[in-house]
């Protein structure tokens, strides 16, 4: 199946509850609020939302997940999460590197406000790509009576970050430019990876 990522907006409120104002201090007044949006319209334009994904057959065993291509993932609790699915999906997803480096330019002109907006905003549009992606899985899955499960990420519970090496080469993240720094950090840093199991709707338990 094709991900369609390139329509994604950056939500306001989103942006405001990542920088904190709806947690401690409610809605920022209307200077600051200009600023913010000005710095969300420059972030809306440097994202560039890219998906690559992958999907095979698989047996999840009590503490490993078994894919028909080879793959293994050693982790409790991503077999737990995904007993009783008999596919998996793999998703990885990145906003592009411009937004990241306008980021550090800012920081570097010490325009601190600006850059902890843009950073912000960054992280939503990641994390609303992962959605758009999960919702679109979902709808597919759902034409042959199937669900889906919870998203599982590297990093998470007992799924070792290292694993990241050998998950996003399965999900082609290379083709969309992202790569691993020594700390199997994601590169750009406004990425996402995720594993999503898929069942039987009749498996529901």
């Amino acid at each position: 199946m094709d991900i369609n990522v390139s329509n994604i907006k950056i939500s306001y409120d989103e942006v405001l509850q990542r920088l904190g104002y709806l947690k401690m201090s409610g809605r920022p007044d209307e200077n600051l609020e200009i600023r913010i949006k000005e710095c969300m319209e420059t972030a809306q334009r440097l994202i560039m939302p890219k998906a690559a994904i992958a999907f095979d057959n698989i047996i999840a065993s009590e503490n490993f997940i078994m894919f028909e291509n080879g793959y293994k993932i050693e982790s409790l609790q991503a077999a737990k999460l995904l007993t009783g699915c008999f596919k998996a999906y793999g998703i990885a997803v990145t906003i592009g590197a411009a937004l990241e480096k306008k980021r550090n330019d800012l920081i570097a002109q010490k325009e601190t406000f600006k850059a902890l907006v843009l950073d912000a905003a960054g992280s939503v549009a990641a994390e609303e790509i992962i959605k758009t992606a999960n919702v679109q899985i979902e709808k597919f899955e759902e034409r042959s009576n199937n669900i889906i499960s919870k998203r599982f990420s590297p990093g998470y519970g007992d799924w070792v970050l290292q694993s990241q090496t050998d998950f996003l080469k399965w999900t082609g993240a290379e083709r969309i430019g992202i790569s691993l720094n020594e700390s199997f950090q994601m590169i750009p840093e406004k990425s996402v990876s995720a594993l999503i199991g898929v069942k039987k709707t009749d498996n529901r338990d």
